[in-house]
């Protein structure tokens, strides 16, 4: 009978299953500014804690919520911003891999913090300022 490893046995089955990393995200913000942040996430967390998306960006499709993956998005540009709406309502355009333009509009729940490090260090913008985000490196 064979010796037991258990970190050998966990190393096979995180090799096989494939780690969930983080995206590594271009964005540009309300003033222009272009940044690119390593090891992104989405704090959608409330004052109790945080609750971090490091898949992709939470959307409203109509009336339903959606995860779209980072692995599926080609860029997503902010179209305008409706401050009549309460809470105001940031209209997108998601433009997938696969050529298709999808309408959906910024889902608001927590912090709604980008996260992630940028040249200088550590980096955090709210959503609501970004403009752009384009998914680089692998594909």
């Amino acid at each position: 009978m064979l010796p037991r490893t258990p970190g050998l046995s966990l190393l096979a089955f995180l090799a096989l299953c494939g780690v969930a990393t983080a995206a590594d995200l271009k964005i540009a913000d309300s003033r222009g500014t272009e940044v690119v942040l390593t090891g992104a996430s989405i704090d959608y967390g409330g004052f109790l804690g945080s609750e971090q998306e490091t898949q992709g960006i939470r959307v409203l499709q109509g009336d339903g919520s959606v995860l779209v993956k980072w692995t599926d998005v080609a860029s997503i540009k902010v179209l305008r911003r409706d401050d009549t709406a309460k809470p105001p309502r940031v209209e997108l355009e998601i433009a997938l891999k696969n050529g298709r333009k999808v309408p959906a509009a910024l889902f608001r729940q927590g912090k709604m913090k980008l996260l992630g490090k940028s040249d200088l260090g550590d980096y955090s913008i709210d959503l609501d300022k970004v403009r752009s985000i384009t998914p680089v490196g692998a594909d």
